[in-house]
């Protein structure tokens, strides 16, 4: 009996390990994604809701055991750089330091994805499409090849100028379209004091890290097509202010400023100042990202409607060229970056294809983006789209998820067709959908995706940097001067530009264009 005893208690303690012997060997592969740790509080990157769902639909059916392993969004760059110097990056990484990862394909770290994509990867190309995937295919001596995969960007829009509305109705007058009826509207608002004695008519202060961003829509209304040709486009990629008429909309802020119509601390660092200003009613005219005006971290508009009544602000389009065409640069179709690095081997590196492959599906994607019904979004409209996806604080910890890092393929939301994906991205903004609508339909009015190169442009490496701080002093001296002063202003700093590597960028940059190295398109060619 003891014997028997003894054989059922071995027999039950062999059948008790067993399952864990065998989950053990149903994971073949362990498959490791680099994920960004925003640091929200209650979100663990390494045990979500996003990543229950994958390891359940993906990695168990699969024999893959998914682990998120966690980079520091603000440190990206250099977490990513610390781990492919020292060959212990993640099977699966992201970036949105091109530059970065450019230098790294150049020196054979990282894996080139064609084969892996034909054999495992049809449903993600095909989301991604062909004007997309352009974005991730360089030339390293053999023809181009697939290195990353660019995420898609399904809203592409960069930019609106905002006005206020209510300043308009109390001045009578109509939302400007070009510059000359956007310098009455300054002038009548300044004189009308409607912000109060400190009024503002024009907001402005300067991003340090790229001066020019947030001028390009006004340049590009002032350049003279007709004096420019496609290879000029390409070779002043990045450097519209140096073709021929777009200087003259700096000339404009250079009235603007000495005519006190501008933000007096133009050129200073002083972001905390022109939030406070701007939600204090003090603002009438300002540029910034399509949806910034209505965004939650900011909250200009539901601040501003606090402290002043019947206070809006309107997305208009206040530099349409009074002859001419009218182009707004977008962001490219493309967002991040997603590579597999070279120390990956092959049978992992099918894993993480087939695994992106398996997050473009409908299915998956619509569950990682939008989470669980009753947890993340309670109601959906006729279309099925989430209408109150609740904000990331307001979320149970069990099922806290962030959207775009969870679905890196794709940046943005992503609900089949553009009408559809507008109209989500306009309930995004409760009691503001038709402003924010309104707002997309402005910034992608004659839209036109930036110039980019297939190989490095190794000045651009060697005197980027340098361009830019120079930029930054062209802008400022050229808007603060003397009116007369202007023209020896703005050819002085354009000098230093040029002779401080900018011309060594366009010559290269031309020489890029002769060889078809680039990728866009002139949106002025025939």
């Amino acid at each position: 009996m003891k014997k028997l005893l003894v054989l059922v208690l071995a027999l039950c303690m062999l059948l008790s390990v067993m399952p864990a012997l065998s989950l053990a060997e149903d994971y073949a592969i362990t498959l490791r994604v680099e994920m960004y740790d925003r640091s929200i509080a209650g979100f663990n990157v390494e045990d979500c809701w996003q990543l229950h769902y994958i390891q359940e639909n993906f990695g168990d059916p699969n024999g893959i055991k998914v682990e998120w392993v966690p980079a520091s969004r603000w440190s990206e760059g250099e977490v990513l750089s610390r781990w492919l110097q020292g060959g212990t990056a993640p099977d699966i990484c992201m970036t949105y330091g091109t530059d970065l990862l450019q230098q790294y394909i150049d020196q054979g770290g990282v894996r080139p994805l064609d084969e892996l994509l034909e054999e495992y990867g049809q449903d993600l190309t095909d989301f991604l499409g062909a004007s997309v995937l352009q974005y991730g295919q360089f030339d390293t001596g053999s023809g181009l090849q697939q290195y990353y995969l660019p995420a898609r960007r399904i809203i592409v829009a960069t930019q609106s100028m905002y006005i206020r509305e209510d300043w308009l109705e109390e001045l009578g007058m109509e939302v400007p379209e070009n510059v000359e009826e956007l310098h009455d509207y300054l002038l009548a608002a300044k004189d009308a004091n409607l912000g109060g004695e400190r009024t503002i008519p024009y907001s402005s202060d300067l991003y340090a890290a790229d001066p020019f961003y947030g001028w390009i829509y006004q340049m590009d209304s002032f350049i003279d097509y007709d004096q420019i040709t496609e290879e000029d486009w390409v070779a002043y990629a990045e450097m519209h202010y140096l073709l021929p008429g777009a200087k003259e909309a700096i000339r404009w802020m250079n009235t603007f400023y000495n005519e006190g119509l501008v933000t007096d601390y133009f050129g200073i660092g002083n972001s905390e100042q022109t939030d406070a200003d701007r939600v204090l009613g003090l603002d009438g005219f300002w540029v910034g990202n399509w949806d910034v005006a209505w965004r939650m971290e900011y909250m200009y508009q539901q601040e501003l409607s606090k402290n002043v009544e019947g206070g809006k602000w309107l997305a208009c389009d206040a530099f349409k060229a009074v002859d001419g065409p009218t182009l707004h640069e977008t962001y490219t179709a493309a967002g991040q970056a997603i590579f597999i690095p070279a120390t990956t081997d092959d049978e992992t590196a099918i894993a993480a294809i087939k695994y992106l492959n398996w997050m473009a599906s409908p299915e998956a994607l619509y569950a990682l983006q939008n989470g669980e019904m009753g947890h993340t979004y309670t109601t959906v409209d006729d279309n099925g789209i989430p209408t109150d996806l609740k904000n990331i604080a307001d979320v149970e910890d069990a099922y806290k998820i962030h959207a775009t890092d969870g679905a890196p393929i794709c940046n943005g939301y992503y609900y089949g067709s553009d009408e559809l994906n507008y109209a989500a991205s306009a309930n995004g903004y409760p009691g503001y959908t038709e402003e924010v609508a309104h707002s997309l339909v402005v910034s992608n009015t004659g839209a036109y995706e930036p110039i980019t190169f297939t190989r490095t442009i190794q000045s651009r490496v060697d005197y980027g940097t340098t361009i830019s701080s120079k930029e930054g002093e062209l802008l400022v001296q050229a808007v603060t001067c003397a009116p007369d002063a202007f023209d020896t202003v703005w050819d002085e700093y354009v000098n230093a530009i040029l002779t401080s590597g900018g011309q060594q960028i366009i010559d290269e940059q031309r020489e890029a264009y002769a060889e078809g190295a680039y990728r866009g398109f002139y949106p002025m060619a025939d």
